[in-house]
């Protein structure tokens, strides 16, 4: 190879030598210290925007503690759950608070709707890492209700001050004109919304359950043996009529006897007798209890009243009434009955008026059929 080949030869590897250099050292370094640059004018603006936080720490402190008191505040004005027990023993509470009955209530599973910083929930389980969220619940329980008018508004009062924050999506309200006294018996539906809030630190309230205790087995009779079913749903009542524990008579009261009501335990015996000769609707409460294992029905009207002993399985009550005579016949009972026992207590009622009757059913509790 000649001299001059190989001068052009080194010339050549010294331009690729350079090349390579430029292309595997120099220019990645630059891009390096780009970055870096670009990293250090970064954590400087976030340093300056710490820098300027750190001057403000205990406002922030202060703010973020009066907003946690202020979230508690309002999460505090709903329970952790809607457990069923808790329910039951607010309805309770609302019969033993205003004059309002509730004859029937429905308990639907309730429904997650929201999530607090989330929006509506997406169905996803929450993975072990991600911190607890605010759950909102709610649900719709379905009311049917008997009551005074006055008995309604207190209810309504009820809802409003009640510890817990629930709202009435509809409510209905209906009222026999004939009565002797409408707002006294009104009847309908009311659909009553309760929420709940779970989350961290949420602890549900342990019901305070002050009723008594079912069976473990609901066919099994105070003595362990299977109970017999009630044979009275047969013939409608009508074997009631001629075996009952109680009678309750329903005349006009300008009739030939001294009184329009008549309530006894033995229609042979007047020491059972409760009456009234009142020409108005009359209250008459039936309590049916238990002492000392026996159990008792007491029937009052006013002051008047009489204990007996129950000795058959179940308490039957045969109220035989008749039709009005005119305008000015409108005497008549409002019964409520209180069964605090296992019996049943089963109301055959035969010969009312068929427009204005004078039997009409109050409040009850316990098992109470009326026929």
């Amino acid at each position: 190879m000649s001299d001059t080949n190989k001068k052009i030869l080194l010339v050549l590897g010294a331009i690729l030598i350079l090349v390579a250099t430029f292309m595997f050292v120099i220019k990645p370094k630059r891009e390096s210290i780009k970055g870096l640059e670009a990293q250090i004018l970064e954590l400087q603006a976030r340093y300056d925007d710490l820098c300027e936080k750190e001057k403000h720490k205990d406002e922030y402190i202060a703010e973020t503690a009066e907003f946690n008191e202020q979230f508690d505040e309002v999460v505090a004005n709903y329970p952790a759950d809607l457990n069923q027990e808790t329910t039951v023993m607010f309805m309770k509470g609302v019969e033993e608070s205003v004059d309002f009955v509730n004859d029937a209530f429905q308990m639907p599973r309730e429904s997650s709707f929201y999530v607090l910083g989330q929006g509506a929930p997406d169905g996803s389980e929450i993975s072990d890492d991600e911190e607890e969220p605010y759950i909102c619940m709610t649900d719709a329980y379905s009311i049917a209700y008997n009551g005074s008018y006055e008995g309604l508004k207190d209810y309504l009062a009820y809802i409003a001050d009640y510890k817990f924050r629930m709202a009435i999506s509809s409510v209905s309200i209906a009222y026999s004109g004939d009565a002797t006294d409408p707002l006294d018996e009104c009847v309908g539906n009311i659909i009553l919304n309760a929420y709940a809030i779970s989350g961290p630190d949420r602890v549900p309230e342990k019901p305070v359950v002050s009723v008594e205790e079912g069976k473990d087995n609901i066919f099994e009779s105070i003595n362990g043996s299977v109970s017999e079913s009630v044979s009275y749903d047969s013939d409608n009542g009508a074997a009631i009529a001629a075996n009952h524990s109680l009678v309750i008579l329903l005349n006009s009261a300008d009739n030939d006897t001294s009184s329009g009501i008549i309530v006894a335990s033995n229609e042979s015996n007047e020491d059972t007798y409760v009456t009234s000769s009142s020409a108005n609707v009359e209250t008459l409460d039936i309590s049916v209890t238990n002492e000392d294992g026996k159990n008792y029905v007491t029937y009052a009207i006013g002051s008047k009243s009489y204990k007996a002993e129950v000795l058959s399985k179940d308490v039957t009550v045969y109220v035989k009434s008749s039709s009005r005579t005119g305008s000015d016949d409108t005497n008549g009972v409002k019964v409520n009955v209180t069964n605090s026992t296992d019996l049943g207590v089963y109301i055959k009622v035969e010969g009312d008026d068929s427009s204005n009757p004078r039997f009409n059913m109050g409040s009850k509790s316990g098992t109470v059929k009326v026929y």
